[in-house]
């Protein structure tokens, strides 16, 4: 099952945690805004579609920013990422293809409700 706790834990551990808070919020806040911006200048067709998704994915990276924002640090990101850091380029590898995850509308979100309901 994908992890979207530890995605946001090997960012960080490996990028630091101002750049991926920052990466994050970023991406919250620039979705969100350009889907809007879309939807309010489209004259139907297929930009209504474009905003829509643009609003999914700013939605998606709200849990991982969550997630970066529960870390806290760097530290936590390295003990909360333990044994997986032992092999970095497999773990990279094994978290970047899941990481294209949060490209498909409101998964993250689904994702983050079941772990909380697994927790």
């Amino acid at each position: 099952m994908v992890d979207l706790r530890k995605l946001a834990a090997i960012d960080i551990a490996l990028l630091g945690y101002g750049l991926i808070l920052a990466e994050y919020g970023f991406g919250v806040i620039f979705s969100l805004a350009l889907g809007v911006f879309v939807l309010l200048r489209s004259h139907g067709g297929w930009q209504i579609p474009l905003g829509i998704y643009f609003l999914c994915l700013g939605l998606n990276y709200v849990p991982m920013l969550a997630w970066a924002i529960s870390l806290g640090n760097r530290q936590n990101a390295r003990a909360e990422m333990k044994d997986e850091l032992a092999d970095r380029q497999g773990a990279m590898r094994k978290y970047r293809r899941q990481s294209l995850l949060l490209l498909v509308p409101f998964l993250p979100l689904l994702l983050m409700a079941t772990r909380r309901r697994q927790v």
